[in-house]
Order: C-alpha cells, then structure tokens, then sequence
C-alpha cells in the first residue's frame, strides 16, 4: 500500500504508475491524480496560448466524444484503431460511414453531398420515375458516366436489368398494357385493369415467385444484378 500525497488515500500498488527514479519504483501520486494534474496542467498551458480546451468530464462511462457530430456515442458505435493508445479513431461510425460516402460521391461523379441534397430538393425528394419517397439511389449513364437523378431501389435495378435501352423499355410497356387490354376484353370491362395488387406499393401479382429457368441464384447472381444496376446509394 501507498498514500497518495494529492488525494492522501493510501491505495495498492497497482494503483500506482511506475517510476524507477523512486525508491519504490511507484510514481509520486496514484493514476488517477495523476490523470486530473496532467489534464489541469494541459487546460492551463493551452489557455496560455489562448486556446480552448472542451471539458469532457460529463461524458459517462463506456462513452466517447465525437467531434464531428459532437455528442457522446457508446464505445460499441466508435471506429476502431489500431493505431491510437485508446484503440478508436476519431470519430463514431454514423459520421466515419458519411464522410467516407462523401468521398465517395467526390472521387466517383464529382459532386459534393450539398450538390447531390439540390438534386433532391429539386426532385422534392421522389423518385424521377415512380415518384416513391427519398429515393435512394443517384443513377447515372454506363456508357459516358453522366449523372442523371435520384431513382428509387426497384426503378434503378430495372434500368440496369433492361441494360439502359429504350427500345426494350417500351417493348415492355407494350407487353403489359397489351396483356392487360386482353384480360380486361376477356372479363368483359374494357378499359379496366385486371390483377391490380390490393396493397399500395407492393409488385405486380405473378411478378414474385416463379421460378425461372435462365434465373441464376446464390451469391454470383446477386453480385452480378448489383453490376447491372451499378448505382451509388445516395
């Protein structure tokens, strides 16, 4: 045991960091005083310079600062570092996942995250096909990279399953308008649209469900419908 000068609590020596300049080979105060002096001493040095040091001391245990969206996050929502004494990085997941999707957009079309939010502001947050709310998805030309607009997730993979041509496209929206003229001639109510879904916003009946022959499945199928589509999220 050893009595600690600045709190004058005697505590064990593990208490204690080490100092081999000492008898004991203990430090002069406890760890814990000594944490505080050093912290007194660097507020007292940066003030001297006139700079601001931000008191962290309500931050409670098994918490973290984040600069950046400046709040306390749980340690389980920090980056971690290898690199640190304290083994995270500078900053929680949810600001390190949006910086780096910044970048992203950057490094990929050349647009900032203010450009890519005008964008949907101007799209008074639909998609610019369906009109589905905060689409997701900033949709582009395969052939030239040209930026196009924000599209929901379904409208962005069928563009890139139909493989961006129009002429199918249309082809399709032949099909289905003539399918649904023989259907409703059949039922004896022209003009009607027969198999409407009874749930807003779900798929077409008989559009989920069947198998197909051609259709590939597992991991190698949906990797390459991802490269199809080819979108960033927004």
């Amino acid at each position: 045991m050893k009595l600690c000068p600045d709190c004058g609590t005697r505590k064990p020596a593990s208490d204690f960091g080490r100092n081999r300049s000492l008898a004991d080979g203990l430090s002069f105060y406890c760890l814990a005083c000594n944490r505080e002096r050093n912290s007194a001493w660097y507020r007292r040095s940066r003030a001297a310079l006139g700079k601001q040091v931000r008191d962290l001391s309500w931050v409670p245990e098994g918490f973290r600062w984040c600069p950046n969206c400046r709040q306390a996050v749980a340690h389980e929502q920090f980056v971690r570092s290898s690199a640190t004494r304290s083994g995270f990085g500078g900053r929680c997941k949810a600001c390190h996942r949006r910086q780096d999707n910044a970048a992203y957009f950057r490094r990929r079309y050349g647009l900032t995250r203010e450009d890519v939010q005008q964008m949907r502001d101007a799209q008074r947050d639909l998609c610019a096909i369906c009109g589905d709310p905060s689409p997701g998805h900033l949709d582009h030309d395969h052939a030239t990279g040209s930026v196009r607009q924000l599209l929901c997730q379904r409208c962005n993979h069928a563009l890139g399953l139909f493989r961006d041509e129009p002429r199918f496209l249309r082809a399709a929206a032949d099909y289905v308008e003539r399918h649904w003229a023989r259907q409703a001639a059949g039922e004896g109510s022209a003009g009607s649209r027969p198999g409407t879904p009874g749930r807003p916003g779900s798929p077409p009946v008989g559009s989920a469900g069947r198998p197909s022959a051609s259709r590939r499945t597992g991991r190698n199928s949906t990797n390459s419908r991802r490269s199809a589509a080819g979108e960033a999220d927004a």
